[in-house]
């Protein structure tokens, strides 16, 4: 989407320095932030009303919308000593890592200042928040975990747990806050089934348990038999012997094909969170128009681009990046699973939540 800057009202702007800005005035923040002549007197009187303001002026409205000094990389002058160095002829430091396809050269000697993963640490912090929330809301009790959990259940704590993500996803992403109602529909509906077979991996992992489906509340779903014939409507024609014959073979590709290798994985904090907004992002569907796919490339850029500066700050392997850009296609094909297990769920008569069969059998292919 081509949305119009914050500060001059310019259209074609981007997300720069922490706030969406047309390119002058980006670059009109980064050479007031680096110069030494700062203008401290306002002169817009003397100015034509179609000029921009003062350079005073012009900055206060860049951090009045949230641009950050901090996110300004140092002048890229002659003068700067470790260019200087380089130009005259002093080798930079070289890395050699045995297997590597490459050598790293090392960021200090050569000069180079990492990126910030800010964004994603903003994400992982509300997602820490969410969490404790959710303990307060459904405050399951070890009695009842101990009974597990039910498709009916499950399909009750998402319609609950869906809203929770809808505000975590407002209050991090300012450009999914200023869509309209319908975008932020369709970026969310096109997520959230993904996020939750991302989020029981993530939950096998913390509890060291890669044997059992977790829920959004932490309760487990300890067998077939337990999770659906429970949930069976008195129309149902089916046995659980027949329920079992039906779905096992769903479950055995979960824990076999997906939730097996996300766990060998070990995906920490900063990786399930680039992969959270990864997916949010996710322009490859048909029901996301030109301009929402904008801007879903451009945020998209923007996550990738922090988490392969944690990977590259952490002396962790460029490999690690495809590994965990891969994940999604792993996701994906599990979300298909998912759809062919719901849709069986209805014509079983097994009772689930509307709200929760809207979202996971939502038409974005």
């Amino acid at each position: 989407m081509s949305e119009n800057c914050m500060v001059c009202d310019s259209s074609s702007a981007q997300y720069h320095f922490g706030a969406t800005v047309c390119r002058a005035c980006a670059a009109f923040f980064r050479r007031y932030v680096n110069t030494k002549k700062l203008t401290i007197l306002c002169n817009c009187l003397s100015k034509k009303e179609s000029q921009y303001p003062c350079r005073l002026c012009r900055m206060k409205k860049c951090l009045a919308v949230g641009m950050e000094r901090c996110k300004v990389q140092g002048p890229r002058d002659i003068n700067n000593s470790l260019k200087r160095k380089m130009i005259e002829g002093s080798s930079p430091t070289y890395s050699l890592s045995s297997g590597s396809p490459a050598s790293t050269i090392s960021n200090i000697e050569c000069g180079i200042t990492p990126r910030s993963v800010e964004l994603i640490n903003l994400l992982a912090k509300n997602y820490r928040n969410l969490e404790a929330t959710r303990s307060t809301i459904f405050n399951i009790s070890e009695e009842k975990n101990a009974l597990g959990v039910n498709l009916y259940e499950l399909s009750l704590e998402v319609k609950t747990d869906a809203k929770l993500l809808w505000k975590l996803c407002e209050t991090t992403f300012p450009q999914f806050d200023r869509l309209d109602r319908n975008d932020k529909k369709i970026l969310f509906y096109n997520f959230y089934s993904k996020w939750s077979i991302l989020e029981v991996a993530m939950f096998s992992t913390k509890y060291n348990d890669p044997h059992n489906f977790y829920s959004p509340s932490g309760s487990v779903a300890k067998s077939i038999n337990d999770f659906y014939v429970n949930t069976v409507r008195e129309e149902s024609i089916l046995s659980e012997e027949e329920v079992i014959r039906i779905f096992e073979p769903y479950w055995t590709y979960h824990f076999q094909n997906v939730i097996g290798p996300l766990v060998k994985l070990q995906f920490g904090e900063i990786e399930n969170m680039a992969l959270f907004g990864i997916m949010l992002w996710d322009a490859g569907y048909v029901n996301v128009s030109d301009e929402l796919a904008d801007v879903c490339h451009s945020m998209r850029k923007i996550i990738c681009r922090e988490l392969s500066s944690y990977f590259a700050e952490n002396d962790v392997s460029p490999s690690r990046f495809f590994e965990t850009l891969d994940t999604i296609n792993i996701i994906e094909k599990a979300e298909h699973k998912c759809q062919e297990e719901i849709e069986l769920c209805g014509v079983y008569n097994f009772e689930v939540d509307e709200d929760m069969r809207r979202m996971v059998m939502w038409e974005k292919y």
